[in-house]
């Protein structure tokens, strides 16, 4: 039986590459985001042709104020969701273009325009596997989707848009994934958890009040760490899943290298 490529999935959250302090609109961190492609580049640049790579981007500032000002999730607001779609794209380019700077190539794909929501959510594939095997760097990001059947463009996060891919893309890689957020892993009942095996746990951690209190000062109509959790519930079967701390320096390349750092979810037979 012929092993199946691994493939490397890198979701780095808003709140990582935006000030997402509540009121704020628009404002990127252009350092942090310079340091995440030069981290990348380090292990992408020197590391064997092996790192088949996608990189998802949350919205932070470039999208959730938009969505809470238009109220979006209740109502048909054209205005708002192009608004709030350019804010995500404007966030994308200003990310693509450090990943050029360092010498990496990527290959923007934006939801509103190629993903659509019938009964489940669509888009073509071969956006992803295709740019991968010519030699790019796949980025996509939380953006507004277009549900066909309500006639409703809706909130499509990125962690959601790596549970998708994780779950459609498993049977040709072996999947790794990584959360790079601003906190250094879960933490539950006062502490950060290294490693999360059992289900029952997962489930408990995903519906703790302890992950919403954190968060409660921030603007996040995804869900925030307990959202996050949730839409990876069903993807830690068979993937390995590190969330850790992107803001801290290194660690993106650390978990590049493939070393422990923050809280690994590791449900199934995942070497």
């Amino acid at each position: 039986m012929t092993e199946k490529e691994s493939l490397t999935i890198l979701k780095i959250g808003g709140s990582v590459i935006t000030e997402k302090s509540k009121g704020v609109f628009n404002r990127a961190k252009h350092q942090e985001i310079e340091r995440i492609a030069r981290e990348i580049a380090k292990v992408k640049n020197t590391k064997d042709e092996d790192l088949n790579l996608i990189l998802i981007h949350g919205a932070g500032s470039f999208g959730h104020p938009y969505v809470e000002r238009y109220d979006l999730r209740e109502k048909k607001n054209i205005e708002g969701i192009i608004r709030t779609h350019l804010a995500c794209k404007k966030l994308n380019i200003l990310f693509c273009e450090q990943l050029i700077r360092q010498n990496l190539f990527p290959y923007p794909v934006h939801p509103f325009s190629s993903f659509r929501i019938i009964d489940v959510l669509e888009f073509n594939l071969d956006l992803f596997t295709d740019a991968i095997s010519e030699g790019f760097i796949p980025v996509s990001h939380g953006d507004m989707v277009y549900n066909k059947k309500r006639r409703f463009f809706e909130v499509l996060s990125g962690d959601n848009i790596v549970a998708e891919l994780a779950e459609r893309l498993r049977d040709k890689f072996e999947i790794r994934i990584g959360m790079a957020t601003d906190t250094d892993g879960v933490v539950f009942e006062g502490k950060v958890l290294g490693e999360i095996r059992d289900s029952v746990l997962l489930d408990s951690i995903s519906n703790s009040a302890n992950l919403s209190e954190m968060e409660s000062v921030k603007s996040d109509v995804t869900g925030g760490m307990a959202g996050k959790i949730k839409s990876l519930e069903r993807v830690a079967e068979f993937s390995e899943i590190t969330i850790f701390n992107g803001i801290k320096e290194g660690n993106i390349q650390s978990f590049l290298k493939g070393e422990n750092i923050g809280t690994r979810i590791k449900l199934g037979e995942v070497r």
